[in-house]
């Protein structure tokens, strides 16, 4: 038998406590675009009016270095405000 092992959480708390800071941001910058929307995780970007010009003009309000690279295949994945969050937590 082997030693017994403890389920790791999936984000440390200070992991936690940026995806919140990248959601709040994300919701943040929806809002300067369109107004207050409904939002929440699984809200389809399309449904909020957010065509691809719309997202890379998003994307521009959220990079805080302005050389960041958008990767158009992984944008390309981007269907909901939880793929956005993601996509934006992944440049850090």
């Amino acid at each position: 038998m082997t030693g017994s092992s403890t389920p790791q959480p999936l984000l440390d708390p200070a992991g936690a406590a940026t995806l919140s800071a990248v959601t709040d941001r994300v919701h943040d910058a929806i809002t300067r675009r369109l107004g207050q929307q409904p939002l929440t995780p699984d809200t389809e970007l399309a449904a909020l009016g957010i065509d691809s010009l719309l997202l890379l003009r998003i994307l521009g309000d959220l990079a805080v270095d302005p050389t960041q690279e958008i990767d158009p295949y992984r944008l390309a994945d981007v269907v909901t405000v939880a793929d956005l969050v993601a996509f934006v937590a992944s440049w850090n």
